[in-house]
């Protein structure tokens, strides 16, 4: 059977480092972690699972930190986590054949990003992928001193969904109580990088999500334009991350008279992507054109949220797009339509709050004025 090593740059984890570790046990044949001047108890919490440990001077780069770890891996595959971060095996038998039969050298691995201040639940999530499992060939390289990426020349990749029945990889970095000290070293570094390598977008959209993550609207706003006109620049088309981000931070701020300007446009180069017409669909919802939004929140159900070549929103394709579906049926006086559609949004997550008090109202006392800001996702 193919072998894993476990590969993790960690810099004081202790609040992390062990739900990692207790995801891997039985399933990795070696662990290594390249600690760049921990401080606390995550060397010892480290070493209690058998971990290599290997003191790395930072030098304000992870891709040659990320490196240096791979550098130090013995077996048939790597994996790489990081210490906020939890692997979840569904089916280890079928994921071991996996390994032992595909053609591939590199696979990507389903993500769960969980945000919001409550425990971990995965109807309050980003999904997406990444190349997470890299066979062990000597040739593993890493670029970017921040958000590093693994060089994929001349290699073959997996971006199936095949595996994501086998495996899947839960970030926990997104909640409220997660460090913010690292969004504030993140910043740090961007800026240093967009000072030697000025014109690159990618760093400009980069800064936009930390200034965001931290509430900065206004720095967010000004950096995912830039990104969006340096790429266009470029010659390039403007990825759907930097869409996304600017339509997220348009309507969460309550921007939707400029949001409504240009989400069409975002959607004509990413005709298939369920998070751009939920939002479209918001739009349409709060400019009054309930017709509309109904069309395009049904065109989000069908859609789904299985397409893992974007980030996507959990509920955008699904209980979150029957919420608006029930709101733009109660405007209309459809009272029955709207309870309908509140009762579908408890079958996908009888937890969320806004569509039970709904549904109860309906049935009990007939449609009621609602806003935007009474959902609660």
């Amino acid at each position: 059977m193919p072998t894993i090593s476990l590969c993790m740059i960690v810099y004081n984890e202790e609040n992390n480092i062990r739900r990692c570790l207790e995801s891997v046990c039985g399933f990795v044949d070696e662990i290594i972690a390249v600690d760049t001047g921990s401080t606390d108890r995550t060397r010892a919490i480290c070493e209690e699972y058998g971990t290599q440990v290997f003191d790395y001077e930072w030098a304000e780069d992870f891709s040659e930190a990320r490196n240096y770890s791979v550098s130090k891996a013995s077996c048939d595959w790597i994996l790489l986590l990081d210490a906020d971060e939890e692997l979840k095996i569904r089916d280890l038998a079928g994921l071991m054949q996996y390994l032992q039969n595909t053609v591939y050298d590199m696979v990507s691995i389903h993500l769960t990003h969980f945000y919001g201040d409550q425990p971990a639940d995965e109807k309050r999530a980003h999904f997406s992928s990444g190349l997470r499992l890299i066979r062990n060939d000597g040739d593993v390289r890493f670029t970017g001193n921040i958000h590093e990426k693994v060089v994929t020349t001349g290699k073959s990749v997996d971006h199936t969904a095949e595996t994501r029945r086998l495996i899947q990889i839960l970030h926990y970095g997104y909640m409220e109580d997660a460090d913010k000290n690292k969004t504030s070293r993140n910043i740090s570094l961007l800026l240093k990088e967009k000072d030697k390598q000025m014109g690159d977008p990618w760093i400009d959209y980069y800064l936009a999500a930390e200034y965001y993550r931290l509430g900065k609207i206004h720095e967010a706003y000004g950096e995912v334009n830039a990104a969006i006109l340096l790429f266009l620049l470029k010659g390039s088309k403007p990825p759907f991350l930097v869409y996304k981000l600017k339509y997220d931070m348009l309507i969460t701020s309550h921007y939707y008279d400029t949001a409504y300007k240009g989400i069409y446009k975002a959607i004509a180069l990413y005709p298939d992507y369920v998070d751009l017409h939920f939002y479209k669909g918001i739009l349409e919802y709060s400019h009054g054109e309930y017709e509309k939004a109904r069309n395009t929140l049904r065109y989000c159900l069908f859609l789904g949220e299985m397409n893992m070549e974007y980030l996507i929103l959990s509920g955008s394709g699904s209980f979150l797009a029957l919420h608006y579906l029930g709101l733009c049926h109660e405007k209309q006086g459809e009272s029955r339509q709207a309870a309908e559609a509140f009762r579908q949004v408890r079958i996908f997550y009888p937890e969320f709050d806004s569509a039970e008090i709904r549904f109860k109202n309906l049935n009990e006392n007939g449609p009621g004025q609602i806003s935007l800001s009474d959902m609660k996702a």
